[in-house]
């Protein structure tokens, strides 16, 4: 299976319509936190329906592109419903579109996403999780990450790898890479993190009560199964490529017997 991981601020359609031109169909690409719509700061001062509308018509455009290159689409998106505001990834493949609502919202001081969106507050359960190429694939917002609980019910459905969003900013460089390295060995799963890139403006620095710049730096990378991180895009915009093998998965589990391998044949898919 290809994967290809799009470190980007922003959908620009030109520059994703030119890199699929590169990617084989049947591939499938994973997308940062707040790609098709502003980022939180600038979501606390917009209109609700407008910010839907806006992620709404990019989200189409995306499930235009998935028809027509024959690729899937793993993006994080926003929808508006009677009890407000709802932060979703929403997988798009080919023939349909499901979402996945994130489970555990950031509430620190300056990035109080719980207090904003209106995500319910429950027992976790297993994220939404697809097969491609016999590989069973969950999505995770980056938050998430830091949940044991989701973890332990993601191995005990036989996921092989983890396709995380993230927009990591501040001094968390070496942070995430720890975690998400530990996370991918400890559970024997391949972790794909895409981070955003760019700047939020300036005038947002004093009125979340934090004086570092709001700098998305990036590094969007793959953590193996056996700990190692491969192929960072570092700090600027790109795309990174990978072929994944159910085999190679599979022997990296058995290897330190963290997870049992499962064959996913049948399962729920495209």
């Amino acid at each position: 299976m290809h994967l290809a991981i799009f470190q980007t601020a922003r959908l620009d359609l030109e520059f994703l319509q030119r890199n699929l031109d590169q990617i084989p169909k049947g591939a499938l690409c994973l997308f940062p936190e707040y790609v098709l719509s502003p980022f939180f700061l600038d979501l606390l001062k917009s209109e609700p329906q407008h910010i839907v509308n806006q992620a709404h018509t990019r989200q189409a455009q995306l499930e235009a592109l998935a028809r027509q290159r024959s690729v899937h689409f793993a993006v994080p998106t926003l929808t508006l419903q009677e009890q407000g505001l709802y932060k979703q990834m929403a997988w798009i493949s080919p023939n349909h579109t499901h979402y996945y609502t994130q489970q555990r919202l950031i509430a620190f001081d300056h990035w109080d996403e719980r207090a904003f969106f209106a995500n319910p507050q429950k027992a976790l359960q297993m994220p939404l999780n697809f097969v491609l190429e016999d590989i069973k694939i969950a999505l995770l917002f980056g938050y998430e990450l830091h949940f044991d609980a989701l973890w332990l019910t993601m191995q005990e459905n036989g996921v092989d790898m983890v396709l995380l969003s993230t927009a990591s900013t501040f001094e968390s460089f070496e942070r995430w890479r720890a975690v998400c390295s530990a996370r991918a060995f400890c559970n024997s799963m391949l972790v794909a993190r895409a981070n955003r890139v760019g700047l939020v403006r300036q005038e947002y620095y004093q009125e979340n009560k934090c004086n570092l710049p709001w700098r998305f730096y990036g590094d969007s990378f793959i953590a193996l199964p056996n700990a190692q991180i491969v192929d960072s895009l570092q700090g600027q915009e790109g795309v990174l490529h990978l072929e994944i093998h159910k085999e190679y998965l599979d022997a990296w589990a058995r290897e330190w017997g963290f997870r049992t391998p499962q064959t996913h044949v049948g399962e729920i898919n495209d």
